[in-house]
This record gives structure tokens, sequence and C-alpha cells, in this order.
């Protein structure tokens, strides 16, 4: 594999941006197009090996027909494929500058709020904001690669977690995010069983940190039990 494997852990924890990364890479490492060589088809091929996969998992979302490389020669095959890259990469830029400024925006529209209005707010810590973002994209893994969960039902997933990393910031208003989604595990746990522990096992965590920034918040005493989740190891069903 030609693909830098820091690259590729990128896409694991952002799978837009890693693969802005990957499409990069990739037409920086070509040679000038006057005269593809094996290196460049290998890689393109590789790339969009890639790519593709990615959006069959819909962990990316580019507009972009897949080419047709079937019986072409290695001239052709490379100027169809660093043309896809291409676009795809254009497309996935402007996707994240589009998030990015969504995000920027609500984190000043909070910080205001809070700031100038003199809310109450519920604040995580560094540590709990850098331990919620990896469980987030943890559970966006685990959730594309279960073979269980109907698609339906990933998509809302997926699209609950996207929703919910875009709206964390340091201070929130409300934790409404993190007790839905520990709802959600208890629809998980009844549809699939026993194989959802790992995808019910994060949600748990991820409810045990809000609850822990909750119980900060409103003085409760240390050591004090959050009312939606049981004390065993396993997470039962919140009916």
């Amino acid at each position: 594999m030609r693909i830098p494997e820091d690259i590729l852990e990128q896409i694991k924890e952002d799978p837009l941006a890693g693969t802005i990364g990957v499409c990069t890479f990739t037409l920086k490492s070509m040679s000038d197009g006057q005269g593809w060589n094996d290196y460049d088809e290998e890689l393109l091929l590789e790339t969009y090996a890639l790519i593709t996969s990615l959006q069959e998992a819909k962990q990316i979302t580019p507009s972009v027909n897949s080419p047709s490389i079937e019986n072409a020669g290695q001239h052709s095959t490379c100027v169809v494929l660093h043309h896809f890259v291409k676009q795809v990469r254009e497309q996935l830029e402007e996707t994240l500058r589009t998030q990015t400024n969504q995000r920027k925006l609500e984190h000043f529209r909070n910080h205001y709020s809070l700031t100038l209005t003199n809310s109450f707010s519920y604040e995580f810590t560094d540590g709990d904001l850098k331990r919620i973002r990896t469980l987030i994209n943890e559970l966006r893994e685990l959730i594309t690669e279960n073979t269980e969960l109907d698609e339906d039902h990933k998509r809302r997933l997926l699209k609950r977690l996207e929703k919910m990393q875009s709206e964390i910031h340091k201070k929130v208003s409300d934790l409404n995010a993190f007790y839905g989604l520990a709802v959600e595990a208890s629809v998980v746990l009844k549809k699939v069983g026993e194989n959802a522990k790992p995808i019910v096992d994060r949600i748990k965590e991820l409810t045990g940190i809000s609850w822990n920034t909750q119980a900060r918040a409103e003085n409760l005493p240390s050591g004090t039990e959050p009312p939606m989740l049981e004390n065993d190891s396993t997470p039962k069903s919140i009916e």
C-alpha cells in the first residue's frame, strides 16, 4: 500500500479531513501528467478504491460519479482517475469549509449567549472534551461496520452523532444530546442484543461524562449515581 499510515489513521478519526488528505497526497505524488507511469496508476487505483469504500460506508458523500476504467489502458485510467480524485477533493474541501463555518458560528452563538446573558451553562473539562470526541469517532466506526443494524437505523444514529459533534463545546446550555443517545443505546441493545455491547458501552461512557458534568454544575454530592444508568457492567434497557 502506498498511502501513508498516518493519513489512514486520520480517516478513522475524521473521514472527511482524512479523505482530503489522501487526495492531496495522491495528487502531489503524481508525475507531471505528460507520461503516466506504473506508480501513478497504482496509487490512483488505491486512492479510488479507498474513496469508493468510504462512499459505500456513507462516511463521505461527494456527488461525483465513479468513472469507468474497465478495459482502459494506463493513460486513460490515469487521466479519468486523476480527474475523479481532483473533483472529490474539491467537493470535500467545500463540505469541510461549510461544516467548519457552521461549527464556528454555533460556537460563537453559544459563547455570546452564555457570556452576554449570564445564562446557566454546563462546562466540560478539557479531558472530557477530548474523550467525548474520541468516543464519537469510535461510535461512528462501530455503527458503520455493524452488520446487524438496518441501514435506516445506522443513518439515524450517524446523523445524531454528527449533530452531537457539531454542538459539543467547552460550555453548553443543555445536555439533551447525551441523554437522547442513552435512549438510542436501549433501542440498539433490544435490536441487536449482546453483540451491541461495544456500541452501548461507549454510549454509556458518554452519558456518564454528561452526568458528572451535570452533577458538578448542580453541586450534587460526590459519587451521586446517574438515574438513567445501571451500576453493573452490562447496560440495561431504558424503559
